[in-house]
């Protein structure tokens, strides 16, 4: 029903809109989740406004934008996408309905994509993994380092004009990105399990970099059953596994189970925080601590 409604609202805006005249576009980006728009502004710099589609604290799997993001959508520019979301593949036509102008670029362009062999449909759970991508590119400093030249790439198709200052900008943010992998690998060095348990599979670009091994609580999207939160429970029992990842969106009751049977700690994390260094760090320093 929401979904309906906003597509009445993108039909009135259009019809709204072609009875005006032409006007001069703001420079306005938009991205879909927070990590992204970390690059973009570190890229873009104080140039350009980049707006984010999906908020702190809510999953990017079936996220529905608003009115408001709808209507600022119309005078954007250019939109960066993962390429893999559920509410990407759900919106994006919608988007360019709303406004044909608009320029769409894929971030995960050239990445090495994590892929589901097995994949038989595009449906997992309640949300949706696309081809069976893992869409989490971001989730890796190695991979990000391809999100940010996606992006500057973007930026030199908008506006070749300033392509200096676009180079310059990025040339910084490699180097940061750099140093993040660097510390990353220190902090996991001296870890004498890869092992580690996570609610949703959100690190398996940061796991694969690294060489690790991310044990998903959640079971294809949906809520696991009681056969495989015994599966979890025996592995972490066998590989004398400690820690447990879960970001803040989800809820921790099974989380908790596996904790009370195993005896390890519950982490939160929050993979699409906007302060993707500080994350990054955040989440090698958790795992070099707990996981024994």
């Amino acid at each position: 029903m929401r979904r309906l409604l906003l597509s009445l609202l993108i039909g009135i805006l259009i019809s709204g809109c072609s009875s005006q005249p032409p006007k001069s576009r703001n420079k306005v980006l938009f991205v879909s989740i927070l990590p992204l728009k970390y690059f973009a502004d570190k890229i873009v710099g104080a140039g350009w406004k980049v707006e984010v589609t999906v908020p702190p604290g809510v999953g990017p799997e079936t996220y529905a934008p608003t009115p408001k993001q709808i209507m600022l959508l119309g005078d954007a520019q250019a939109y960066f996408s993962v390429g893999y979301l559920g509410f990407e593949q759900a919106w994006l036509e919608n988007f360019r309905s709303s406004n044909p102008q608009l320029q769409v670029f894929v971030t995960s362009r050239r990445i090495d994509l994590i892929k589901d062999e097995n994949h038989t449909g595009e449906n997992h759970g309640d949300h949706v993994h696309l081809q069976g991508v893992d869409p989490h590119i971001w989730s890796s400093p190695k991979a990000a380092r391809l999100l940010a030249q996606n992006i500057f790439d973007g930026m030199m198709q908008i506006d070749p004009a300033n392509g200096d200052t676009y180079q310059k900008n990025l040339n910084i943010l490699l180097v940061e990105i750099q140093k993040v992998d660097s510390t990353v690998t220190r902090l996991l060095a001296s870890a004498a399990s890869k092992k580690f348990i996570i609610f949703h599979p959100a690190l398996g670009y940061f796991a694969r970099d690294y060489g690790l091994e991310q044990l998903s609580i959640e079971f294809e999207g949906k809520v696991p059953s009681p056969k495989h939160l015994q599966t979890v429970i025996e592995t972490a029992k066998s590989n004398n596994i400690k820690c447990i990842l879960i970001q803040k969106e989800f809820d921790t009751e099974n989380a908790e189970i596996i904790a009370k049977e195993t005896g390890s700690r519950i982490v939160q994390i929050d993979p699409l925080d906007y302060n993707w260094p500080g994350q990054m760090i955040e989440i090698a320093t958790k795992l070099s601590e707990t996981v024994q």
